[in-house]
């Protein structure tokens, strides 16, 4: 037991300095997009966030609640593959000069998947604290025991490997799924729902690609104004004075994009041909995020379930073992949490088996007694819904309506609900219809909105309606 509280202990520890450089990382990036967001309203466009948001990416609670985005993924990687050498060596598979070895090409292959660049360095560092704590070190035991290894190790990857596999074949995605079943209408749902839409945009800005990125800021060299012109087009803004994503540079014959020490050069005919089919090729030349983004994506379907298997089997395991014998324990933890884990993914996934029919779903919580009710009825009256989950679905469905004034009344009163996700539903709804009668609600709610994700779904909401950005 002893030895279990130990190895426990240095798992949270190699975790904790992970999330150390995690939140650095964050937080240097919302020092650069404080910067520049407040240069933006500064020269009269509209900034994503607004001046509402703007103090959060100043506060180092966004940076710590932010940066679980990536301990629970990209960090749950680096202390599983941390683990696995160790793990060798102190069951008797391979001498610490071996197992060591092991360890190492583990940190370095770690170290290349989060990318190694200069605005990586802070999750670099952490990766490496975390598997310097987890040094093959301690007692070894003479004869190696292979059927309890088989037992513990396999059980999980086979758990993690189902996950995975059930969100890629489901119609509707695994987490989502999740939300919708779990997560609305109960104050411990409605509390995770309320972090992740409060803090996961910090992160997610941290490591998008260029061509990603919510804002552009670009600074224009050379005479010819059809490049600046061209690049309003899609939406990048040119900041005087302020911090710049990049630089165009035209010359007579070619036209260069330089970011971040990297450059791209086209013929100029190509660019004002097609500079938005140009953009996205330098936007993939110059990403320097993409191998960590996808080792985040990766570790979302593996690491991340196995981290969550690890502390319920390290709970269950102390639990038991004050009244068994600590190898029953072990073996009784490992059945019962797999077997608990797996039940869960099996019945989700059959409740998420079948493709979700809103209007149908809506039809059925909307019956009379004496007839079926429109579709247009069904979803007025989800629209008012005591369920936030109803009131979302109505926001779903609400484009769908024909009656334009009747669209109307729903999506302004949906844009007003207290629940956030029915918030941005409402707003990405009039982004569909098409009608440029809603840029007036959407621009006020992009401008007077504290909530990042309902600025950043009003924004694009309002790029679909056909609005460019103008200083004001």
């Amino acid at each position: 037991m002893k030895r279990f509280l130990s190895s426990a202990a240095a798992c949270l520890l190699a975790l904790g300095l992970f999330h150390l450089g995690a939140t650095f990382f964050v937080r240097t990036s919302n020092a650069l997009l404080l910067e520049k967001t407040r240069a933006i309203a500064e020269a009269g466009f509209l900034a994503l966030p607004n001046p509402a948001t703007q103090p959060a990416l100043d506060s180092w609670e966004a940076a710590l609640c932010g940066a679980l985005f990536f301990t629970l993924t990209s960090g749950a990687f680096v202390l599983v593959t941390a683990l696995v050498a160790p793990t060798l060596y102190r069951r008797g598979f391979l001498s610490r000069k071996v197992s060591t070895g092991l360890h190492g090409l583990f940190l370095v292959g770690c170290l290349l998947s989060l990318g190694i660049t200069a605005k990586t360095v802070p999750l670099l560092l952490g990766t490496a604290g975390a598997y310097l704590v987890l040094l093959p070190c301690g007692g070894q035991r003479k004869r190696p025991p292979i059927a309890p290894l088989l037992f513990h190790a396999l059980i999980p990857l086979a758990l993690a490997l189902c996950i995975a596999g059930t969100h890629t074949l489901l119609p509707r995605g695994l987490f989502s799924g999740f939300r919708d079943a779990f997560l609305f209408d109960n104050p411990a749902g409605n509390a995770v729902r309320h972090f992740y839409y409060t803090y996961t945009l910090f992160p997610a800005e941290a490591f998008k690609a260029m061509g990603q990125k919510s804002q552009l800021t670009l600074a224009v060299t050379g005479s010819d104004p059809r490049g600046l012109s061209a690049l309003n087009g899609l939406g990048h803004l040119s900041v005087p004075g302020g911090p710049a994503d990049y630089t165009l540079n035209i010359a007579p014959d070619t036209v260069t994009f330089v970011a971040s020490g990297s450059s791209y050069t086209v013929p100029a005919r190509d660019f004002f041909e097609a500079p938005a089919k140009t953009f996205r090729a330098f936007s993939a030349a110059s990403d320097s995020f993409k191998s960590l983004r996808s080792l985040t994506w990766f570790a979302l379907f593996t690491a991340f379930p196995l981290l969550f298997y690890l502390l319920f089997h390290a709970a269950f395991t102390l639990v038991g073992g004050c009244f068994l014998p600590f190898s029953t324990a072990t073996r009784i933890a490992t059945v019962g949490v797999a077997s608990s884990a797996l039940f869960f993914v099996l019945l989700l996934a059959v409740g998420l088996s079948v493709p979700e029919s809103t209007t149908e779903a809506l039809d059925a919580l909307a019956r009379t007694k004496t007839k079926k009710a429109t579709a247009e009825e069904v979803i007025f009256r989800a629209a008012t819904h005591p369920s936030a989950l109803v009131r979302y679905r109505a926001a779903l469905a609400a484009h769908r309506i024909r009656d334009p004034y009747l669209k109307q009344k729903i999506l302004t009163g949906l844009s007003l609900d207290p629940d956030t996700n029915v918030v941005c539903q409402a707003l990405g709804a009039m982004g569909q219809t098409k009608d440029r009668r809603y840029l007036k609600p959407l621009e006020e709610a992009v401008r007077t909105r504290p909530e990042w994700y309902v600025q950043w779904y009003g924004y694009n909401a309002m790029g679909r309606l056909g609005w460019h950005q103008a200083p004001r």
